[in-house]
This record gives structure tokens, C-alpha cells and sequence, in this order.
């Protein structure tokens, strides 16, 4: 039986230097019997497979036909694809992808960091694209039921069976291309990727990010941080006015954080509130899917 090996991400967990290492490696993976195909719009990621907008369901569908026809013509026996997106579809695009893949082995790819980690850089990476917050505690008390794993990951293993989803921890500084070769089972793939210490998107020093969202509060119309129920009904504050300067702006930002400020440390002070939210699931999360990992991780 022909596998597909589906990455769901998720954002801000080495995802896009995943997507880079296996884009650069794509001929030396279809020798190895990988097909990790190119989609359109070109880019790194397969993100048209997982369209968030409900108006673009039929995009997604025809992304798939279109993925595993080509699948089928390369003679590869092992099909991989990647996107974030993934984390977030809705289930009816959920069950047209169940029905497209019935005859195939499918086996799911997940890397996560500690919530104390991911959040702020969420919550960084949300402000630079254009969805500006009030604060980091206005961000996570809206958003905070979409970070639990077990509940991101459940109708996956229900579907593919638990044996079949692979999961990892990026830990800080670690490498997330070296943890998605081990989850896809090592060997060759470790091989083929080692060592590529790709890293994408520059980051911001947390005490510069609120010059964006004060300069979205000036020239935006829309609330900051408007929140609808469910994903992709985040309202974005980016701005009606000046778009051009806040680009010069977010890249003046990246700049100084590399030549002067560095990276810095996050002061969240609601480290209990964190723990309270997630340490349950963390706990149930890693009797599932990590028995083998460390539980460090949680600490």
C-alpha cells in the first residue's frame, strides 16, 4: 500500500524551515521514493491543500485531486506534504481529505513546543502579519482554546489510528528539521537533511513589538484585536493607512533586534494561568503521543 505522510505543522514550531529543507532536497527525495510536490502558487509549503475560507473548499478539493494525480505519475510510493493550515480546517474539507486518501497508509507528522514557548511567538509572528493585540494577556485569554494539542490532534489519530501519528517537541534552539526527519523514521531522511540549519522569519525583540501595534492603533479603522468565534474569523488591524511604512517599519524592527537588542526574554506574568490551561492536556498529550520523549518538556 502506497503511504502519505501529512505534516500538520504546527506554526511557529520550525514548520517553514521544514518546508524550505524539504523544497531545496525535493529531487534527492523523489530518489528516495518521496514525492513532495509543488503547488501553485509555487511556494515551500502545499498550503492550498488546506484553505481555511469555507468559500475556498473546492480550491482545496481540486488541490488534492491534483497532489495525488501527480503522486500517482511519479511512481514514488511515499507521498509528503506539509502546511500549517492543516491545524485548522474545517471538518468538512476533514472528511473529503478521509474519503480521498481511503486507500492509502497515512501517517501524520506533529511538532509542538512547551505553550510557554509557542504562545509569544504566535503572538509576535500574529502582530508583524497584521493582527495587532491589545496586549499578550488580551491575546491569550481569546485565543487560548486553540493550543491544546490532544484536541488539535484527536480527530487525526481517530481517523489514521494512534499508531500512525508521529509526534515531536521542539525544544528552544533546537532543530526542527532534525525532529521531522526522526518522526518521518530517520535512516535516509535523517540523512538527506542533516545538518540543513535552516531557519525562517526573523524575530522581534518583545519590547519593540508594541511600536507595531501603537502604530496600527493610528492607522487602522478596524478594532485591535477583533475576534470572531472559530479560526479565520480573526479580524486583522492591519492598517488602511501607510501600509508601505509599516512594512520599512517591521523590518527596522527585525534589524535592531539582530544588531542591538537580541532576541530577548518574554516577562508573560501569567505563567500560572498557563499552566492551569494547559497542564492537563500537556499531561495526556504525552501518554499518547511522546511515552518515549523526556517530560522536561512540561516544566
Amino acid at each position: 500500500m502506497k503511504k502519505v505522510i501529512i505534516h500538520i505543522g504546527m506554526g511557529r514550531c520550525g514548520s517553514s524551515s521544514i518546508q524550505h529543507a524539504l523544497t531545496i532536497k525535493r529531487t534527492e527525495l523523489a530518489a528516495l521514493g518521496i514525492y513532495y510536490p509543488e503547488t501553485n502558487p509555487a511556494e515551500n509549503a502545499q498550503h492550498v491543500l488546506g484553505l481555511l475560507a469555507d468559500d475556498k473548499f473546492e480550491d482545496a478539493k481540486q488541490g488534492w485531486k491534483d497532489v495525488i494525480a501527480g503522486f500517482e505519475r511519479s511512481g514514488c510510493p511515499t507521498l509528503l506534504v506539509s502546511t500549517e493550515l492543516f491545524i485548522g480546517i474545517s471538518y468538512r474539507l476533514f472528511e473529503t481529505i478521509s474519503r480521498l486518501l481511503s486507500g492509502y497508509l497515512v501517517e501524520v507528522i506533529f511538532i509542538v513546543q512547551n505553550q510557554r514557548e509557542l504562545l509569544p511567538s504566535i503572538y509576535a509572528q500574529w502582530i508583524k502579519a497584521g493582527i495587532a493585540f491589545q496586549s499578550f494577556e488580551h491575546f491569550f485569554s481569546v485565543t487560548k482554546q486553540e493550543w491544546h494539542f490532544t484536541r488539535i490532534i484527536e480527530r487525526w489519530a481517530d481517523a489514521y489510528g494512534s499508531e500512525n501519528i508521529k509526534c515531536g517537541i521542539l525544544r528552544p534552539g533546537g532543530d526542527s528539521v532534525e525532529i521531522f526527519a526522526e518522526c518521518c523514521g530517520g535512516g535516509e531522511m535523517n540523512r538527506l537533511l542533516k545538518n540543513t540549519k535552516i531557519r525562517i522569519n526573523a524575530s522581534i525583540n518583545p519590547s519593540l513589538l508594541p511600536l507595531i501595534v501603537l502604530f496600527d492603533r493610528f492607522n487602522s479603522r478596524n478594532k485591535i484585536g477583533t475576534i470572531f468565534p472559530g479560526w479565520n474569523h480573526i479580524e486583522p488591524s492591519r492598517p488602511d493607512r501607510n501600509p508601505g511604512l509599516r512594512s520599512r517599519l517591521v523590518r527596522l524592527l527585525e534589524n535592531q533586534t539582530k544588531a542591538s537588542f537580541g532576541i530577548g526574554r518574554w516577562d508573560l506574568g501569567i505563567d500560572e494561568q498557563m499552566d492551569s490551561e494547559y497542564g492537563a492536556t500537556n499531561k495526556e498529550f504525552h501518554s499518547k503521543y511522546l511515552a518515549m520523549e523526556p517530560q522536561d518538556w512540561l516544566d
